[in-house]
């Protein structure tokens, strides 16, 4: 019997598997791991079933007992009789964790129940970890573990992605392989028996390739999570996360304990429980990607402020942006007289300086006056931050192909501003999705500079920006003054 539980860094970084259920069927998870797990895992891939001598060209064992050689991690995809035997075989193997993908546990009923915390004591005797049951499996990007039953490729890139459910964290690599930046990890939770969202943002805040935790919750402990963040921030850990937490109405409540067993409480849209805790939260499915993305690329505002500069080439947008701004809880004041003087040298007379700016045809003579007016706000001490909404990246299409070249060294210069004034700079336009054809986006994306299609999404990411930096200035202080909270 172990003394002590192994820690996730042991069971992710394992340096052999075991698929118990392993399939020829090519639709089966049991498939589609496998094939995975042999294409990139560099350690020994050990394919359990007693249904088939061979499978994917690699010989199979009847039973885990069977193996000759030890096994780090175990992924139980079998059926929901048999897990329990096989269960078993892992702990008299001596594996260190085990991913449960079955279904069939608390998500039933109290009895489903029982029987998975049955499960977890009896791993937890023996210091093994259970990651499931009833989830898609894990993937981590540097112990080169694709262990998940997804046959189509996973993006690369800064955020660490826990979901407690499949399906949405589909959902969140098919944004990623439309927008560019992908994921460090997925680690997906499913019934969280065992391991919980906490534990899971800890791990990640040690991966030196993740910069943004972002993650799919059911039910969670706000307390729980408060003490960690404040924990991983005193000891220079801490990194920003995002959360969609369903559960913001009774149905919600309900689905969630008839899909993971999570026994959730009703959090409404407006509940502020966990503002100024390091961890955001967003109410709609279609933000918690670029939400991250934003964490991901772009500084937090200074001090957490919330005072933004709107830029736009058009006055829907900028009206649409204002309002927006607000509903998020964003600040767009009145420019102080010395920056609307320097703004107003740079734009047409009926153009309007106050802020929201409405360069009024300013860039339809030179795009590049977006970088040129986006500089004069950032320089402005009462600035937090600057959002250009509207057409950015479509004057080539619009008024003439020269003007290209004018974007592109536009777009660079944005990125050389944020670099200077360390200060976020996002973009609204309504060519986002048109990134692939226009130069000047992809020259954004290279510096780092977020864009989105929605203008309500583009202000939602700067609010998450500011509440990071709410945060990060809240405990700097807090530490300063020697405050316990810190």
């Amino acid at each position: 019997m172990s003394n002590r539980l192994y820690t996730l860094e042991e069971v992710l970084h394992p340096r052999s598997v075991a698929i118990i259920g392993a399939s020829r069927a090519p639709q089966k998870w049991g498939h589609v791991a496998a094939r995975q797990l042999l294409a990139s895992f560099p350690g020994e891939v050990y394919l359990v079933t007693p249904s088939a001598p061979e499978i994917l060209g690699q010989r199979t064992y009847p039973s885990l007992r069977a193996v000759p050689g030890p096994v780090d991690l175990a992924i139980i995809t079998t059926a929901f009789q048999h897990v329990p035997a096989a269960v078993d075989d892992c702990i008299a193997h001596g594996v260190k964790g085990i991913v449960i993908v079955t279904a069939g546990f608390s998500e039933t009923g109290p009895e489903g129940r029982a029987l998975e915390m049955e499960l977890v004591t009896r791993c937890h005797e023996h210091g093994i970890r259970i990651l499931g049951s009833n989830c898609m499996g894990v993937y981590v990007r540097r112990a080169r573990l694709n262990a998940l039953g997804m046959a189509f490729p996973l993006p690369e890139g800064p955020i660490g992605l826990v979901s407690q459910s499949g399906n949405l964290g589909m959902y969140l690599y098919a944004q990623a392989q439309l927008d560019g930046l992908g994921f460090t990890t997925f680690l997906s939770m499913g019934n969280g028996a065992d391991v919980r969202f906490p534990e899971y943002l800890q791990y990640l805040a040690n991966d030196p390739e993740t910069k943004v935790i972002a993650g799919y919750v059911e039910a969670i402990d706000e307390a729980t999570l408060q003490q960690v963040t404040r924990q991983l921030y005193r000891q220079g850990r801490y990194k920003p996360v995002v959360i969609l937490l369903s559960g913001a109405t009774e149905v919600g409540v309900r689905a969630a304990l008839a899909h993971t067993g999570s026994l959730a409480t009703v959090r409404p849209d407006h509940d502020t429980a966990l503002f100024g805790s390091g961890v955001v939260r967003v109410i709609r499915s279609d933000e918690l990607y670029p939400v991250a993305r934003a964490l991901a690329l772009q500084p937090p505002t200074p001090g957490g402020g919330r005072r933004i500069a709107i830029v736009g080439d058009g006055g829907g947008s900028v009206v649409a942006s204002g309002d927006a701004a607000l509903r998020c809880g964003l600040e767009v004041p009145v420019l102080k007289e010395e920056t609307q003087q320097q703004l107003r040298a740079l734009m047409p007379a009926r153009a309007t300086a106050t802020n929201p700016i409405d360069v009024a045809g300013a860039a339809d003579e030179d795009p590049l006056a977006f970088a040129r007016l986006s500089e004069v706000c950032l320089a402005d001490p009462d600035v937090d931050g600057v959002i250009i909404t509207g057409l950015f990246g479509g004057y080539r299409w619009l008024l003439s192909e020269a003007f290209g070249a004018r974007e592109e060294e536009a777009a660079r210069e944005l990125g050389r501003l944020v670099r200077q004034y360390a200060k976020p700079v996002l973009v609204q336009t309504i060519y986002a999705r048109y990134d692939q054809d226009i130069p000047a986006l992809q020259l954004l994306r290279e510096e780092g500079i977020p864009y989105y299609e929605s203008i309500e999404i583009t202000c939602r990411a700067m609010a998450a920006l500011a509440e990071i930096g709410h945060f990060l200035t809240r405990m700097a202080s807090s530490t300063a003054n020697g405050e316990p909270g810190a």
